[in-house]
């Protein structure tokens, strides 16, 4: 059976982030696998085995709070029966051990949750930046605002540079379930595209699922992302899909955004990224 990583701080930001792998594991019938990395100092005039009396207390208490909190959300879920498993782990590389995690339960995605703003978001920011980087499946990144709805569509945002490989992946993501899939392309100004029309049947005829084609114009007052944005605002996807190189990628203004209003429309839907 596929299974979904879901990692959580025990912070009511990622209580979205759990909303939202829920309705995806119903949706792909999946079982949750859900992490929560912590670490412990050990003062140095304590004996090994006052610090390991100290660690087994604080991993029970850990435990403990874990399931109140999970109780706390899936109580007000009015579905089938949440399946889940619990993987409690100690360890200062948050990253690192997560996806020792993904390997050991062979994960099919990570879902985690993302917020902007403050010092303590903006860490966030930069552990979500970190995981995506290094993630070998898929990471899905939910905002810790975003108001849980019903999932049926995809908007893929394509540089094409190598799309028909890449929507091939997505139509894996989506082949049990029900998605209309759509395709972003924002164009530059002096670019020049296949029509929308004759994309979609030469889609079609390759893969064999209909994708809807959309093309936006670039502007120059707008950055990149600014322009995905207003585009996305449009389109109102369930999820949107990013494709990112390993070592840099344009996701910082959605991670770090320090205001809602800077990306009004991608800070409040979930983003599936994938390496390029």
């Amino acid at each position: 059976m596929e299974k979904i990583l879901v990692a959580t701080d025990l912070s009511a930001g990622s209580t979205s982030a759990i909303h939202f792998a829920y309705k995806l594991s119903q949706l792909k019938g999946a079982n949750l696998i859900i992490v929560h990395v912590y670490h412990l100092l050990k003062p140095k005039s304590w004996r090994p085995h006052r610090f390991e009396n100290y660690r087994q207390v604080r991993r029970d208490f850990i435990l403990t709070k874990l399931n109140k909190f999970l109780d706390r959300i899936f109580s007000n879920i009015e579905a089938p029966a949440v399946n889940f498993e619990i993987d409690l782990q100690m360890n200062p590389n948050t990253v690192t051990t997560i996806l020792r995690c993904v390997s050991k339960h062979k994960c099919s995605c990570i879902c985690h949750g993302i917020q902007g703003g403050g010092r303590l978001k903006k860490t966030i920011g930069a552990t979500a930046n970190k995981l995506i980087a290094k993630s070998p499946v898929p990471v899905i990144s939910v905002p810790s605002f975003y108001k849980t709805k019903t999932i049926d569509s995809i908007c893929y945002a394509s540089d094409m540079t190598n799309y028909q490989k890449e929507i091939k992946k997505i139509v894996e993501f989506v082949k049990t379930l029900n998605f209309e899939i759509k395709l972003l392309h924002i164009v530059s100004p002096r670019e020049i595209m296949l029509k929308a029309t004759l994309l979609e049947a030469r889609l079609f005829k390759r893969i064999g699922v209909a994708v809807k084609v959309k093309y936006a114009l670039r502007t120059s007052t707008n950055t990149l992302i600014e322009d995905i944005d207003l585009a996305v605002r449009k389109i109102r996807p369930s999820l949107v899909v990013f494709f990112i190189n390993k070592s840099k990628h344009y996701l910082n203004p959605i991670l770090y955004a320090s205001t809602t209003h800077e990306l009004s429309r991608l800070r409040k839907i979930p983003i599936l990224t994938y390496k390029k």
